[in-house]
């Protein structure tokens, strides 16, 4: 039988049969919804608000569904999957929070969350996070360990009841914050401790090992994420040192210590700063640096202390870098030592911020450096030192002062007790008179100059020698010497073996030969004295003399001759001719 053939059996619209079945259908779906009720009324009532009349009576029972909570203007809402209890004792199980603020998006974990007398308990272990606003990105999320009380919530301020582990993903702050028992989020978003210590740990992610690397302090006051706040009773941990300042604020991009602060290097430096700041490293690196404003340092040594202080100083793993007015000052021998530069580095270990052709446990100076002790100095564009041995490096030109005159010079090497600078060197004495050659060892008052040949040089004086030695007004010539001095008549032309220059005196020995205007004197020794316009007024020539040229010939055993008036005197035993009372 068709579909069809049976609609047209079924009886008229207007049938009484269709009014009696409609009304038994009402019936029933009314009976089946009172039951239903009876039943089941105390499950299912999602999206429930909390406040003004009581919603919960006693017994109330229930799954799956969100409660919220007005916070001021904000409101969290909390997702469960079992509730219980009334309006003044409310347990919900297995919560997710989420409170949306213009500081940022919180979201929260907890197993159990129990409201009594409008006060919300939070049982742990508990997962915090927030993002930031308008986005997904994750500022930082935390977790209290333990089945306890985790966090107390009254109105828009949280209590912790247990410590917090919070690991900062964003700013100057990136890292693990760890804060103890009592801290608080208060109703503005912000997180506050009173009572420390609030501990910091930078992250251990990048190639190199952080400059910055932990904070410990007594109180905190820090927005949602710890991308801005301020710290108070600070302890830093850094590479190779430590340390303290009242206050540190942390922004996005920096951690900074705006008042004066004190520190500690574990090489010995002690001292203290008008301010620091650590700028933020790029994305994946750590801490590399901290910079310091007014940086004065002392440390022990042997034979006393050394002091460092500069304008700025930048704090590294691989060192120190010291910029504007660096003073270094140090013991050597019972005297001051000071280097004085526009920019000292010190490398402590390897590190991009310092150049790799400076070697750990060696410092440099650069930008026209100035070295001095007692009254002596030298500078160099470059100075380098080896720290442990303190012997010096400078790269020419070297500039030098004594007490008894000035130098340039090429590269340099050496420390306070003995220096050697390469030539062409120059001295100029403030005696008068000038030396040159092509190295010049400086050794306390000693000034020994060596060349092919040495030369000195005084008004009308020229005398040259491999080695030059001056000490005081003593200037000898050990290996040797030749030149001219002025004389009446022209210039004397000198050669000899040894010789020495004292006062108004030059002293020959050794093969001596003496040249005048048209004649020759030789003799073992040969003592010249000057005048008071330095020219030669006196020649004493003793031990196998001769004597050739237009003042006479001969040979004797001493000589004296007055280059002015022509007049020779001879003394003792005497072979030869000539004029005068001499002969």
């Amino acid at each position: 039988m068709s579909l069809a053939t049976l609609l047209q059996e079924l009886p008229p619209a207007r049938h009484p049969i269709w009014r009696r079945l409609g009304w038994v259908l009402v019936a029933g779906t009314l009976g089946f919804t009172l039951r239903f009720l009876v039943l089941k009324g105390d499950e299912g009532m999602p999206g429930r608000t909390v406040g003004g009349d009581a919603l919960f009576g006693e017994g109330t029972r229930g799954s799956v569904g969100t409660l919220t909570e007005q916070l001021g203007p904000n409101r969290m809402v909390l997702a469960y999957k079992t509730i219980s209890g009334s309006e003044e004792d409310l347990l919900l199980e297995q919560v997710a929070g989420r409170l949306d603020e213009q500081a940022g998006q919180w979201r929260l974990l907890s197993p159990k969350a129990h409201r009594r007398a409008g006060v919300w308990t939070l049982m742990g272990p508990m997962e915090l996070g927030v993002l930031q606003p308008g986005t997904t990105t994750s500022l930082g999320r935390g977790r209290v360990e333990g089945e306890g009380p985790a966090i107390r919530w009254t109105g828009g301020e949280w209590e912790g009841l247990a410590p917090l582990r919070w690991e900062s993903l964003a700013g100057s702050s990136r890292g693990v914050w760890n804060l103890p028992a009592g801290w608080r989020r208060e109703a503005d978003g912000r997180l506050r401790v009173d009572r420390g210590p609030v501990r910091w740990q930078a992250p251990s992610e990048g190639p190199a090992t952080p400059t910055l690397q932990a904070m410990e302090s007594d109180r905190l006051l820090a927005a949602p994420g710890f991308q801005t706040g301020r710290l108070e009773g600070v302890k830093a941990r850094l590479s190779e040192g430590s340390l303290k300042a009242a206050v540190a604020d942390l922004a996005p991009d920096t951690v900074t210590w705006p008042g004066p602060l004190s520190f500690e290097r574990a090489d010995g430096w002690k001292g203290e700063a008008q301010s620091g700041i650590a700028p933020r490293p790029a994305p994946g690196s750590s801490f590399q640096q901290v910079e310091l404003k007014a940086f004065k340092a002392h440390r022990a040594m042997p034979g006393g202390e050394e002091q460092l202080s500069t304008e700025g100083a930048r704090w590294t793993p691989a060192g120190l870098r010291l910029e504007g007015n660096v003073v270094w000052d140090q013991p050597v021998d019972g005297q001051r030592l000071t280097l004085k530069a526009p920019r000292v580095l010190l490398r402590e270990a390897p590190g991009q911020d310092l150049p790799e052709s400076l070697p750990v446990g060696f410092a440099v100076a650069e930008g026209q450096a100035l070295l001095s002790w007692g009254r002596r100095s030298l500078s160099s564009p470059r100075i380098l030192v080896e720290r442990r041995s303190r012997r010096w490096s400078l790269q020419g030109p070297v500039l030098g002062r004594g007490e008894e005159g000035t130098f340039t010079g090429g590269a340099g090497q050496g420390d306070p007790r003995a220096w050697t600078i390469e030539g062409p060197v120059q001295v100029n004495l403030f005696m008068g008179g000038s030396l040159r050659g092509a190295r010049l060892v400086w050794e306390d008052a000693l000034w020994t100059l060596t060349g092919r040949p040495a030369n000195w040089s005084r008004l009308r004086e020229r005398l040259s020698g491999p080695r030059i030695v001056r000490k005081g007004e003593l200037v000898s010539f050990p290996e040797g010497l030749s030149g001219t001095l002025a004389a009446a008549d022209g210039d004397l032309f000198l050669r000899a073996e040894r010789g020495q220059r004292e006062s108004q005196r030059i002293t020959l020995s050794g093969g001596v030969e003496c040249q005048g205007q048209g004649w020759r004197l030789a003799a073992e020794t040969l003592i010249v004295t000057l005048g008071p316009d330095r020219t030669v007024s006196l020649v004493q020539a003793q031990g196998a003399v001769s004597l050739r040229g237009r003042l006479g010939e001969g040979q004797g055993d001493a000589l004296e001759l007055e280059p002015g008036p022509q007049v020779v005197r001879w003394q003792g035993r005497v072979r030869g001719k000539g004029t005068g009372s001499g002969w």
